[in-house]
């Protein structure tokens, strides 16, 4: 396995670098590792190319698109599924040209996660029978991170990149001593050749301040990527950020993509205070506290915010403190109501059939979904999968959990039961059906169904609502 070290030796004698994000992620917009890596290589001097593969897969898997990004079925661990639509989609042939005609020495595999590993694998394994040692393969990303044995998922990769693009600038600068100090830099994404058009969001800008997340949820892997969240500075952030969407025509606000943008509280007010009055509009995650009312709605709207999203995931007490949530039910409905009536779309996200959710419990999810109808516009929902790496994984045995799956090979679990019988797959599929049925009455149901329009109708609603806050790169 080829270090850190030696890959940057190779990397400064005039090599050039390829970058590749696979399927099946989405096709709203670019993934930010993509304008991310990029600008990371260009400030070090590397000749850099990136490729998004979910353009070309998305338009010719289009009646299967949605089965395949949702993971319907647990359809990202069937391999024999996943390469049928790898050789049916064509962007095999895609990177066989890109390096034909980009000729790099090294193929990064990006940001490779449950929803890409096996296509990742699949294509390593064509670059190998094609280009044979013509190309060196790194492969990086969450599950690299989580995976501590991810060499055996990509024995043909000649590096395994566990950590952040950032993590590795300390290794550089130690073996190559140059004379600029990375590690604290601040590598400013470069969206240049990006072609918004063909995404199917194209009105959104893709971003992302800080990785990680300080809450330790139970069954998510963000927790198990990072020991704490890294943070960067706020500093001229407008400035950088209106750059960016002067030169995307189609652009009109920004998605901040951090798992939660206002977990480290200080940096939240800084980012209120550089946005407040520069005609940005954005969305975020948002994780409720005490301190969210309607008047720090009202805060949050003056800088631009249109839109949040709350990962409630239960309505049962009993439940989220299973999951590890951080913010109590009360406080979670508190702020939903004084965003709401500061004029702040809000939207929630639901799981269902989480271990140790009883019936009792999901009528208790039910009930706050009442409580709450009028006050949010959007209502994802979905099926409880157990991740490997994350806490609920290690604790399966623990806690009476049948996995399943191989538990050494496997990545997502989605066929997982109880041993004693309450809570298997077919009875979370049911309540997802009552769940489904039930926010119909509220007008909601359309948000959980494919192909409905809904993201695009509710992004015109959320820009709607700004009509009288001009946006100058309209």
């Amino acid at each position: 396995m080829t270090s850190f070290c030696v890959l940057f030796d190779y990397m400064t004698n005039n090599m050039s670098v390829l970058g590749v994000f696979c399927p099946f992620w989405s096709d709203e917009g670019p993934h930010f590792i993509l304008p991310h890596f990029q600008g990371m290589m260009k400030t070090l001097g590397i000749d850099v190319s990136i490729i998004d593969l979910n353009i070309e897969a998305a338009v010719v898997l289009k009646d299967s698109w949605y089965d395949l990004v949702q993971n319907n079925n647990g359809i990202w661990n069937k391999s024999q599924i996943v390469s049928n639509s790898v050789e049916k989609s064509g962007i095999i042939e895609r990177i066989d040209k890109a390096i034909d005609i980009q000729e790099p020495t090294w193929l990064f595999f990006l940001g490779v996660n449950i929803a890409s590993y096996q296509v990742v694998r699949f294509l390593i394994k064509n670059v190998r029978s094609k280009f044979s040692n013509r190309i060196r393969i790194a492969v990086g990303g969450p599950l690299c991170v989580v995976i501590k044995e991810s060499v055996n998922f990509f024995p043909e990769a000649d590096l395994i990149w566990q950590g952040t693009l950032e993590s590795a600038i300390p290794i550089l600068i130690e073996q190559q001593k140059l004379t600029q100090d990375y590690s604290c830099h601040r590598f400013l994404p470069d969206y240049t050749d990006i072609d918004y058009t063909k995404y199917s969001k194209p009105e959104r800008l893709s971003y992302m301040l800080n990785y990680g997340c300080r809450f330790r949820c139970r069954y998510c892997h963000e927790g198990s990527q990072y020991d704490q969240e890294i943070t960067r500075p706020t500093s001229r952030l407008a400035n950088h950020l209106k750059t960016i969407v002067a030169s995307l025509p189609t652009v009109k606000y920004v998605r901040f993509f951090d798992s939660s943008l206002n977990s480290n509280h200080s940096q939240f007010l800084d980012i209120l205070d550089e946005l407040d009055g520069e005609n940005l509009l954005w969305v975020c995650n948002l994780v409720p506290m005490p301190y969210v009312n309607q008047s720090f709605g009202t805060r949050m709207r003056s800088s631009g915010c249109m839109h949040i999203n709350i990962g409630v995931e239960s309505g049962s007490v009993a439940v989220r403190k299973l999951m590890g949530k951080p913010t109590q039910l009360d406080v979670v409905e508190y702020c939903i109501r004084e965003l709401h009536a500061a004029g702040v779309d809000v939207s929630i996200n639901l799981m269902i059939g989480y271990p140790g959710e009883t019936e009792n419990d999901f009528n208790e999810t039910l009930l706050f979904t009442s409580r709450v109808a009028d006050f949010v516009s959007h209502v994802a929902v979905s099926i409880t999968g157990i991740f490997a790496g994350t806490p609920l994984f290690a604790e399966a045995e623990k806690l009476g959990i049948n996995l399943n799956g191989d538990a050494h090979n496997d990545i997502l679990f989605f066929h997982w039961s109880l041993r004693e019988g309450t809570n298997t797959l077919p009875v979370r599929i049911e309540r997802l059906q009552r769940i489904e049925t039930h926010l119909e009455q509220f007008g909601l149901k359309d948000f959980i169904t494919p192909d409905n329009g809904d993201d695009e109708r509710r992004a015109k609603v959320m820009l709607q609502k700004y009509k009288d806050t001009p946006c100058k790169f309209s």
